[in-house]
């Protein structure tokens, strides 16, 4: 059976895509170990789909432009080459450079070098192969598929480069980690509030009514900073960065899932795909196994943890997706208890008494004046605040701790449910604002509580980010769309908001990053920040006595499987 050259030249050009997606492939997914044999039985396996897929299509295509159109016998000798291959060489170097752009936030550091490495390794031989192509187009056959073969020598010679350039990150977790902290860690409890989607603006907005004295305190006093959230399409990732101080590439958390196939059977887990070719479509090979992420904190550890592995007691109320852990020495109310979705509480002694807690506040849960759209389930998002709060009144009662972390979601199901979008706080007078406004009041009300309460206690409030974060394009016509659109610079950022002792108030403060947040949360209560935390202290928020007494200390890791710790007498 004799095959067309034409269609060979189409195969060829499918197989070329295939083969640097399937560099691309690894180079987006460092953690996995990858090895020569390894590589080429992938490489092959890809150039054979698409080559298949994508040559079949375009003969496909052809066949129906010479039966639509007729032959073109004139030009029909010289249409035998490179110009296809050439095509798929220059989109798959379109590829590589869009996933430069998007996904640098997603990779360690040295990963986007071999990332940008790597994409211009393609685009220069997408280069050179459009050069042959150009001495291909007056060449006669016998040279024109002489050309072709180098060009088929000249991809695979840039496939050995791209190996080349593979490293892989693991984390060395076998090792003891000795954990050295001072004499003073611990001694000054630290409560943490994440509020969900506060942004900075309606804050100062809210403030300046002269509505919310706790805030005001802190501007006079204390540490205000705006928060700048990463660009995420997954909201799980920005609160798996704010509970553990590290980046996507660490903790996983990329998306809803993480993908397990016949090319990573060991049990690791492609976290990232390209995504401007339909990866989640076809790209992998079947079968396929979808994995939903670990939340909250993905395969990271969060803060409240890091506390309990160096002995000290912590309090978690209602954080996101947060559930007990087998021989979990902190106690922890999950937000599936709080919204009657499951029992999860730790400990399980805990459950009646705070069964009767719950059901008390409900009853005297007020219900909202004003015309607002979906009533009912504004109402059911304050409530929940208000069960949390009470939650955690009720158990700081019962013992100290010295981590108090509690989270309060209302104010993002609240903006989704009346239609507020945006950075700007609604217009006084309107049913919408009076809302918002209201609730800001009660969360201030319940700060400045807290700071009465515990007067020794450092105050940390965070929001990861206000209603409309930063997108992620998601394909070459959305990065397009977002050159031209001009986007709200204020509108997706969050607040980091410090009051208690040590804090100071500075006449500039910096921007924040999330991956800020848990380093300093660490730092103020006199504990060790680990090196593998992409974040750093905010040390603008301390003076320069806390900074004195209070050094700076690291460690390796948390995720350690022993921890050795010493603490200063």
């Amino acid at each position: 059976m004799r095959v067309s050259w034409g269609y060979l030249k189409r195969l060829l050009a499918g197989a070329t895509f295939g083969h640097y997606m399937a560099h691309l492939l690894y180079v987006l997914n460092p953690q996995i170990e990858i090895t020569p044999a390894r590589l080429g039985i992938v490489t092959v396996a890809y150039g054979v789909i698409c080559g298949l897929l994508f040559g079949s299509i375009l003969w496909g295509l052809h066949a129906l432009r010479v039966r639509l159109f007729g032959r073109d016998e004139q030009n029909e000798e010289r249409r035998h080459g490179l110009g296809l291959v050439v095509a798929a060489a220059f989109v798959s170097a379109a590829v590589y450079w869009l996933h430069l752009y998007l996904f640098r936030i997603y990779l360690p550091s040295g990963a986007v070098r071999i990332l940008r490495i790597a994409t211009n390794v393609t685009t220069a031989t997408a280069f050179c192969l459009f050069l042959l192509w150009l001495v291909e187009r007056n060449a006669g056959r016998r040279l024109s598929r002489a050309l072709f073969v180098s060009a088929a020598a000249l991809i695979a010679l840039s496939a050995f480069f791209l190996y080349q350039r593979r490293e892989s990150y693991r984390p060395d977790i076998r090792s003891p980690v000795v954990a050295n902290i001072g004499a003073v860690a611990g001694k000054s409890p630290v409560i943490v509030v994440a509020i969900r989607d506060l942004p900075y603006d309606w804050l100062i907005t809210a403030i300046g009514d002269s509505r919310l004295p706790f805030f005001q305190r802190v501007m006079d006093e204390g540490f205000l900073a705006r928060v700048e959230p990463y660009p995420t399409t997954s909201r799980q990732s920005l609160w798996a960065s704010l509970a553990t101080g590290q980046l996507p590439h660490r903790h996983g958390v990329t998306g809803r899932y993480s993908f397990q196939t016949l090319l990573n059977a060991e049990g690791e887990r492609f976290l990232i795909l390209p995504s401007a070719v339909g990866f989640r479509a076809w790209g992998l090979i079947p079968p396929v196994k979808k994995i939903s992420a670990q939340l909250p904190s993905g395969d990271s550890l969060p803060f409240w943890t890091m506390f309990e592995r160096l002995g000290l007691p912590a309090l978690v109320v209602n954080w996101p997706s947060a559930l007990p852990r087998e021989g979990e020495g902190t106690i922890l109310v999950s937000d599936r208890f709080l919204e009657r979705r499951g029992t999860e509480i730790h400990p399980s002694s805990l459950l009646a008494e705070l069964e009767r807690v719950r059901a008390e506040t409900e009853r005297r849960a007020v219900r909202l004046s004003g015309d607002v759209r979906n009533r009912d389930r504004v109402e059911a998002a304050v409530r929940l605040d208000l069960v949390a709060v009470r939650t955690l009144d009720q158990l700081l009662v019962r013992e100290s701790f010295s981590l108090s972390v509690i989270a309060l979601p209302a104010l993002s199901v609240m903006a989704r449910a009346i239609g507020v979008d945006g950075n700007r706080l609604p217009s006084a007078g309107t049913p919408e604002a009076a809302v918002i406004r209201r609730h800001l009041e009660e969360i201030d009300r319940l700060l400045e509580g807290m700071r009465s309460g515990f007067p020794q206690a450092t105050i940390i409030v965070v929001s990861p980010s206000g209603p409309k974060p930063p997108t992620l394009p998601a394909n070459p016509i959305a990065m397009l769309k977002s050159f031209q659109e001009s986007q709200d610079p204020g509108s997706d950022d969050g607040v980091l908001a410090m009051l208690g002792g040590g804090i100071v108030q500075r006449e500039r403060n910096p921007v924040a990053r999330v991956v800020d947040v848990v380093p300093t949360i660490l730092f103020a209560a006199g504990l060790p920040v680990a090196r593998d935390m992409d974040g750093r202290v905010v040390t603008e928020a301390f003076g320069e006595p806390f900074l004195r007494e209070n050094a700076l200390s690291m460690i390796q890791t948390y995720k350690a499987s022993r921890l050795i710790v010493h603490r200063a007498q």
